[in-house]
């Protein structure tokens, strides 16, 4: 039987789910309004309306925020249905770009660029979608900690010597980082991220010449 904590973390990402649908409504209606103008100003004649040019430029500003505001809301979606089952079989590359959205803005905030590298064909394994993410999510975290500020932080999902990999890589634009492997060791997120990792029958390891911190799963969880 579920522990109550795993009921308040299923009942959040159930209203999340919910609030998800409804906002996605909310911009599918917007892209209508919008589609309409556009059919409008279609049958517009450039004399008749002079700021025609100005409008379809707008409008295609809305519709490009309208797909970002959907593929945002679709991501968020996905993350709050991770906790209906759990172990879940999962695809490490789509675990990592998903993170990747929904982490970009902390990036931004220290104007640091996250992205996946290139993909290794899919990566299946058994295990808790939440604390696969929250490990993921700690590691950017850890090195967003570590910048000052600009940068790049690569998520990398591979195979290792048939081990499952993630390897978060972080190009530094700052002169100032450089002693990466003993600040990353010594942090409190690094001892979060060891917990963690613990939990889900797996290690954390630095590479201190890349840097890079690099993840290992098990290919199937036994808890």
């Amino acid at each position: 039987m579920p522990c109550h904590k795993d009921k308040e973390v299923a009942f959040f990402g159930k209203i999340t789910a919910g609030i998800t649908h409804e906002i996605n409504n909310v911009l599918a209606i917007i892209k209508e309004a919008t589609g309409l103008l556009e059919d409008i100003l279609s049958l517009t004649g450039e004399d008749a309306f002079s700021h025609k040019n100005k409008f379809e430029i707008t409008l295609n500003r809305i519709l490009g925020q309208i797909q970002r505001g959907v593929a945002i809301t679709n991501n968020l979606n996905r993350f709050a249905h991770s906790p209906d089952h759990s172990p879940s079989t999962i695809d490490l590359n789509e675990v990592a770009e998903q993170v990747v959205l929904l982490a970009s803005r902390f990036a931004r905030l220290k104007n640091v660029d996250l992205e996946t590298g290139p993909k290794d064909g899919p990566l299946i394994i058994k295990t808790h979608p939440v604390s696969l993410q929250m490990a993921l999510f700690i590691t950017i975290e850890l090195f967003l900690d570590l910048t000052k500020s600009g940068g790049r932080i690569i998520l990398s999902p591979r195979k290792i010597q048939n081990k499952y990999v993630v390897g978060i890589h972080f190009e530094s634009k700052t002169p100032g980082d450089t002693d990466l492997f003993q600040a990353i060791i010594s942090s409190d997120r690094w001892e979060s991220l060891q917990e963690i990792m613990a939990y889900l029958g797996g290690t954390a390891q630095v590479d201190k010449f890349a840097p890079e911190i690099l993840l290992y799963f098990t290919e199937a969880i036994n808890k």
